[in-house]
């Protein structure tokens, strides 16, 4: 398995500062799931409301690579602290991927293993926080400046 992503994100946000921040997932589960034969490919996407983009996923057989490609606010993102931003892109993230992920046989991946080993490496990086957790972090972060 291989797990790649990019972004398409304006300097008004966080979100591709905080999407680098999945590659020791991505390195994890590439190691655990390397009998599969596939890639997951993310698009993180932060753009204004008016453009009306929404997420989507397409599998591309011939490839072998299942695109999900994720779009957040940016008109919501931009008034966040980088805490806030993190807790709701990996909120985003992770309801998107086990939602999406159920629609596709994947040789030799067991789903449910999946989901659950993503949200423990999500976790080991400070992904997907409580609320409290974030509130906390943006209250470091506003102190810590």
């Amino acid at each position: 398995m291989i797990l790649s992503k990019t972004t398409d994100t304006s300097g008004l946000t966080k979100v591709s500062e905080l999407s680098d921040e999945l590659q020791s997932v991505f390195d994890k589960a590439a190691e655990k799931y390397a009998s599969c034969n596939i890639e997951l490919y993310f698009v993180f996407r932060c753009l204004p409301e008016d453009y009306g983009r929404k997420s989507s996923v397409r599998h591309v057989k011939a490839e072998k690579v299942i695109y999900f490609d994720m779009t957040v606010s940016e008109d919501r993102y931009k008034t966040w602290s980088k805490s806030r931003q993190r807790y709701a892109l990996s909120h985003a993230l992770y309801t998107f991927l086990i939602e999406k992920i159920k629609k596709y046989k994947i040789d030799g991946l067991d789903t449910d293993e999946f989901i659950a080993d993503m949200g423990m490496w999500l976790k080991e990086v400070g992904w997907l926080q409580t609320e409290e957790q974030a509130d906390l972090g943006e209250f470091e972060e506003k102190y810590r400046s």
